[in-house]
């Protein structure tokens, strides 16, 4: 019996309204059919722990906030064909992979399992005053909070981002002097440090380069509130919105929190 030729696109657009747009309509048009997508990774947390072991005292600290699981977690290594086909298959209307046995999707679930990230509590947003803030505000409250004070502003980006590279590099110069009798102080410091790195390198990276917001520092101020905060939400949402973005345009840069995908599958 001869097999009928296989659909190549959404039998019906009444739902799918982005199909023209979709990566999937340049594949179909013979386009892009070699093209494997590539993260820009950022590695300043996983090369500064590779060579810092983190202090006990450290370590507690980072499981109080809830973000330890991903330092034990570690780096993983992606496969970036996969993550292309799963790409290749989200849509954006929905916030689902169509697959050929059904719709499949990243969950509040998953992030709360895999990553033991909280999914419940305060929204992770900010006042209305710290949206105003400049440049000037942002490097106070980043050497307030952690002591550290960039030499010039050619590590700042715009008004509130941070290269990581001078982070990570205060870091280590902090590092030796994490002991049993280091003043709590110290120790605040050098987690909020620490958690700059983890959300510009591994939660919330970006295409742009090793960039972290200043903006965290609003919820690093009170680390004992931070398991309070719904980072779950945040980062699936962030997630979401980088697969949305990719799915609908022809770059090969992407970001977001791409372990989740492959340990998902």
């Amino acid at each position: 019996m001869e097999v009928p030729p296989l659909h190549s696109g959404p039998v019906s657009l009444e739902l799918l309204l982005l199909q023209g747009d979709h990566r999937s309509s340049h594949i179909w048009e013979g386009q892009l059919l070699a093209q494997t997508f590539r993260a820009r990774r950022v590695d300043d947390m996983w090369g500064f722990l590779r060579d810092h072991p983190l202090h006990p005292r450290i370590v507690r600290r980072l499981q109080d906030t809830g973000f330890y699981r991903i330092v034990e977690i570690g780096r993983l290594q992606l496969d970036w064909s996969l993550i292309t086909a799963l790409i290749e298959r989200w849509r954006p209307e929905t916030h689902t992979f169509h697959l050929p046995i059904g719709e499949a999707t990243v969950t509040l679930q998953d992030v709360e399992v895999l990553y033991g990230l909280p999914v419940d509590g305060h929204p992770v947003a900010l006042p209305n005053a710290i949206r105003e803030y400049t440049a000037l505000h942002y490097m106070e409250m980043l050497q307030r909070l952690t002591g550290f004070q960039p030499a010039d502003e050619t590590p700042l980006v715009g008004a509130s981002r941070l290269q990581l590279t001078p982070v990570r590099q205060h870091l280590e110069a902090l590092h030796t002097d994490i002991t049993d009798d280091t003043r709590e102080l110290h120790i605040h410091r050098y987690t909020r440090l620490l958690l700059l790195l983890m959300f510009g390198g591994v939660l919330f990276p970006n295409t742009s380069g090793n960039l972290v917001s200043l903006r965290f520092l609003h919820h690093l101020e009170r680390l004992d509130d931070l398991h309070q905060y719904s980072w779950g939400v945040a980062i699936l949402g962030y997630l979401y919105r980088q697969m949305c973005r990719t799915s609908m345009g022809t770059q090969h840069d992407i970001a977001g929190f791409l372990p989740l995908l492959q340990v998902k599958t």
